[in-house]
């Protein structure tokens, strides 16, 4: 079916439950998956669908013609807009499962409607009106610049559009968080529209990154450089960088097959909450895909010390891209959303030093700022940690379930 929602074109597939869930019960399975079946690369909505829940995909075209998918558990409940962070996807709400914690599902659980977000470039996101991601570079000239100015605002306006609600709540994790603050600061009527905006490990100013990420910044301006190691589309690593990253960031006490995935070695590790069966599934979906321009726009953050756009180089493509010669600053102090910071304190991406610049700037609208209570909580803690239900969902839950009353 195809129609036109807000100047938003739309497609959509509804698959029937396999099984019904009780709103607002937490729910534990009968039986556990074995650990072959936690080994798998399934998507998305086969991952709802073997769950035993209804799920629905949704195709949004921006207004610059990417094409990106949403997924849906459909609830009859408030709307609970999921958004995934850096070079990730929807997957990651859903990989954990009923019964080891993924939010997705402790929110239809709990009655809620739950979409999904999937931003440009990742799995579910790789296409466009007119560009072919595999052979056109131009389809990659984006960062997360692009994602709050055109990817998130369609993505919520398609799902109040089509659910008819005038309110949600939005959870974003990570460069979830990164585009929701630029996306506000630019247009503050998405305050009459979001309720409450809770961000897992927020990240707006990297001054103090421990990722990686901050080893790459000399080099953010470097164009030999950078399309030697990192390339001028899709973003990944060269064997030669990959190699040195790991010798310089990994330890013995990392699990196999964490020191040659990207995302962990960018991320960290928190070897005491990793659920090392589940490891083999994360890291098949793990990394979802996004831009190097995307991953270089936080290097160039950690160089700038400030919340700006991405600098591509010259007035004239600045011009392209931001309509002014020189990058825009983002000011926090116009977020006017209500807001949750949920961070943890072995966050590599999204340390303290940087989070207090965040509560600085917008204490005005913040209605809970929790520290995950576990010495080493890390960056993807927030989906796949072995406490997830104890130290995010539960405490989460509760605090959408009691907020405005």
């Amino acid at each position: 079916v195809c129609k036109i929602f807000l100047g938003v074109f739309c497609t959509f597939i509804t698959l029937d439950s396999v099984n019904s869930r009780v709103p607002g019960e937490f729910i534990q399975p009968e039986t556990s998956l074995s650990n072959h079946q936690l080994r798998h690369d399934k998507t998305t909505l086969d991952m709802i669908l073997d769950a035993g829940y209804p799920a629905e995909k949704h195709e949004v075209v921006t207004e610059d013609c990417y094409i990106l998918n949403l997924h849906r558990i459909p609830g009859d409940g408030k709307v609970v807009f999921l958004q995934h962070g850096l070079i990730d996807s929807s997957a990651a709400w859903v990989i954990a499962g009923p019964d080891h914690g993924g939010l997705a599902f402790r929110l239809a659980d709990a009655g809620y409607d739950v979409w999904m977000g999937n931003y440009r470039g990742n799995t579910y996101s790789r296409q466009h009106c007119t560009l072919d991601p595999d052979n056109d570079q131009e389809f990659w000239k984006f960062s997360w610049d692009e994602m709050a100015h055109y990817d998130l605002p369609a993505e919520l306006e398609f799902v109040l559009g089509h659910t008819g609600k005038e309110k949600l709540f939005y959870i974003g994790h990570s460069m979830g968080s990164t585009t929701f603050f630029v996306m506000n600061s630019l247009n503050q009527t998405w305050a009459q529209r979001v309720e409450l905006a809770t961000f897992l490990a927020p990240v707006a100013y990297v001054d103090h990154m421990a990722s990686p990420i901050a080893y790459i910044a000399p080099f953010a301006f470097a164009v030999d450089w950078v399309a030697e190691n990192l390339g001028f589309g899709e973003f990944g690593l060269s064997d030669w960088l990959s190699n040195l990253l790991a010798s310089l960031f990994c330890d013995n006490s990392w699990l196999e097959g964490i020191c040659e995935n990207v995302v962990f070695l960018l991320t960290g590790y928190d070897e005491k909450q990793m659920n090392d069966t589940m490891l083999p599934t994360i890291v098949q979906h793990l990394p979802a895909g996004t831009s190097t321009f995307t991953v270089l726009h936080y290097a160039q953050e950690v160089n700038q010390k400030d919340f700006v756009g991405f600098d591509w180089g010259s007035e004239e493509m600045n011009m392209a891209h931001h309509g002014q010669p020189k990058p825009p600053k983002y000011h926090l102090e116009d977020v006017n959303t209500q807001i949750a910071l949920y961070w943890g304190d072995n966050d590599w991406l999204a340390q303290a030093e940087d989070l207090m610049k965040i509560v600085m700037k917008c204490q005005d609208v913040i209605y809970e700022n929790y520290q995950v209570p576990w010495e080493g909580w890390n960056h993807l803690d927030f989906m796949y940690a072995i406490d997830v239900d104890k130290y995010i969902n539960i405490p989460l839950i509760d605090m959408l379930n009691n907020f405005g009353k």
